[in-house]
């Protein structure tokens, strides 16, 4: 097929798509004999081929992704082939979908500059395509290593050899993805107004540069011989903290009404949802008792459970402390995150309707190592449906609390990719490693005084003062801000953690039953007064231990991009001799 042809069939694709998925930018009108000149001198259709970009690429909601990480437990003991150590280079595959998006942004970009509307449409336009191309070109990167670097859009034929290019290597394509960020930065608006927030803007690619800048600077790859040292990231995190700082941005409190409150000063790059236009599915995250469809989607892990700091800052200590009140003293993300059994919390419709908290106490209990988990009778108070959490534990954070049973499917709560949390972490983290420790300790107090943990005498309970020591802070206070945000897999992967995975061995949870002789607890009653009618276990929830190897940290190409491209050379810890960290 021609190019032209190509480009008429996307158009009419993109303006369908988009108009009937998205909030409203432009009027429908018949548009099924475009010419392909006709794109560059007309704003709306320009706008419009950019707007498919933004259905195609901009990421929503992650529900799901704490099963494969330790922050939530395996449904069913389904453990992942990942961490059973039994993935192979055809387990994960985002090449093609992503180099079908490439071209899409290279046909534009090849044409953008010829338009002949307003300039200054032209240039926001332009940005944001380039902003889409290092979107995707870092997520291939930090998949596979280096990649085919393909800037232009090639000419269609069915000769694939003449479409074949070689990978480059990762610091080029590094390179590559920062200039292209770069010239996003000068070309994009410091922010948008009216149906245009949510769009790509300045503080967003700044953000993001800084992010692409961290995971390359992390050790998994370690700085690329400079391409992205630490002293390269942290400059860019601090130029994004500044910028979005000068537009208003900041930490929002409190920290539970991040995702509830519209708009809010955290939000940087933000996918806006609005049922019937633009909606997203919940089920399976929320007890199936008030659900549909779904179930055993990040219940979190006794792991992460625990990861979580004590009022004053404190380390909660499994040795020394009793899982019968985990609840008690907990900082404030804790009850913005985990719901335990019997929290006086009603954070779905259906609890409310029902006037009943969530309880996830079996009755009795068979066996707490059945094949698919524990095997009893689940009490009649809050009755699962014969799915109830494998961990007794349930994710709150981002749960659309306004949907009933019936409604699961149409939950159009916004999402915030990037929150100026991790804008401000990202340079933290970049400030200890260049040896700034005071700046790097002030913004841990920061993240944890909105957290709303006690100062006590100045340390929020901070006891580290040492590179390795802050490090290891960033890391266990990620795991707790950003937990089901779907960052944990990528941290665990840069910082080369599959050693604490495989320590780990399995994920964990809590199994409690009703001691004999006690009686059911009532709907709403008060847990700090009834949780001595409960005994407690701690389970394992995995099929078995973890077998994750360190050859997982960088994917292999699949087999069907390698049969269709004879000039792709295998990544080296698959079998290869492309090196995928230089």
């Amino acid at each position: 097929m021609r190019k032209s042809d190509n480009t008429i069939i996307l158009v009419i694709s993109a303006l369908t798509i988009f108009l009937s998925a998205c909030n409203e930018i432009l009027d429908k009108e018949n548009l099924t004999g475009i010419n392909p000149s006709d794109i560059y001198s007309n704003e709306a259709l320009s706008g419009a081929y950019v707007n498919d970009l933004y259905a195609r690429l901009m990421p929503g909601n992650p529900g799901g992704t704490g099963n494969n990480t330790d922050e939530g437990v395996a449904h069913n003991r389904a453990t992942n082939e990942w961490l059973t150590g039994t993935a192979t280079f055809d387990s994960y595959n985002i090449y093609n979908s992503s180099y079908a998006n490439i071209r899409l942004i290279n046909q534009f970009l090849d044409n953008i500059d010829d338009a002949t509307f307003d300039p200054a449409i032209i240039d926001e336009l332009k940005g944001q395509a380039l902003f889409w191309r290092a979107w995707v070109y870092y997520n291939l990167v930090k998949s596979y290593g280096g990649v085919p670097l393909i800037l232009t859009s090639q000419v269609p034929t069915s000769d694939l050899e003449e479409l074949s290019v070689e990978r480059s290597k990762t610091s080029i394509c590094v390179a590559q993805i920062i200039q292209d960020l770069d010239d996003a930065i000068n070309l994009l608006p410091s922010s948008w107004t009216g149906e245009d927030v949510g769009r790509i803007d300045k503080g967003v690619a700044m953000a993001f540069k800084g992010r692409v800048l961290l995971f390359f600077a992390s050790p998994l790859f370690d700085g690329l011989g400079g391409v992205a040292s630490w002293q390269i990231a942290y400059e860019a995190n601090r130029a994004a903290k500044d910028f979005l700082v000068e537009q208003g941005k900041g930490l929002y409190s409190p920290y539970k009404d991040i995702w509830d409150v519209e708009l809010n000063m955290e939000h940087v790059m933000i996918r806006r949802f609005n049922f019937p236009q633009s909606y997203y599915s919940q089920a399976g995250v929320i007890p199936l008792t008030w659900s549909s469809g779904d179930a055993g989607q990040d219940k979190p892990s006794l792991e992460l459970v625990n990861a979580f700091p004590m009022k004053d800052g404190s380390a909660w200590d499994p040795a020394t402390m009793s899982l019968d009140t985990l609840w008690r003293y907990r900082d404030d993300r804790f009850y913005a995150n985990i719901y335990y059994n019997g929290s006086p919390n009603q954070y779905v419709q259906g609890m409310r309707d029902d006037e009943s908290f969530l309880w996830t106490y079996y009755e009795e209990i068979e066996d707490l190592n059945g094949p698919t988990g524990i095997i009893g009778t689940y009490n009649p108070v809050t009755d699962e449906v014969g799915n109830p959490s494998a961990s007794s534990f349930h994710r709150i954070k981002a749960v659309d609390k306004h949907k009933n049973r019936n409604e699961v499917g149409q939950c159009d709560v916004d999402w915030p990719e990037i929150r100026f949390t991790e804008v401000l972490m990202n340079l933290g983290e970049c400030a200890n490693e260049v040896g700034n420790t005071t700046e790097a300790l002030d913004i841990l107090k920061q993240v944890r005084a909105r957290a709303g943990i006690l100062e006590g005498t100045g340390d929020y309970g901070i006891k580290a003062n040492s590179k390795d020591g802050i490090r290891t802070a960033y890391i266990n206070e990620r795991f707790v801000e950003f937990c089901f945000e779907g960052k944990r897999w990528d941290d665990l992967r840069r910082h080369k953690m599959f050693g604490y995975l495989r320590d780990l061995r399995q994920r964990r949870g809590i199994a409690l039953a009703l001691k004999d002789g006690e009686t059911h607890v009532a709907k709403m009653d008060d847990i700090d007064q009834v949780y001595t009618k409960f005994d407690l276990s701690v389970v394992e929830t995995d099929v078995s231990d973890f077998a994750i190897s360190d050859q997982f940290y960088i994917y292999g190409i699949p087999t069907s991009v390698l049969d269709r491209n004879t000039k792709l050379v295998q990544n080296n810890n698959w079998g290869g001799d492309f090196d995928p960290l230089q």
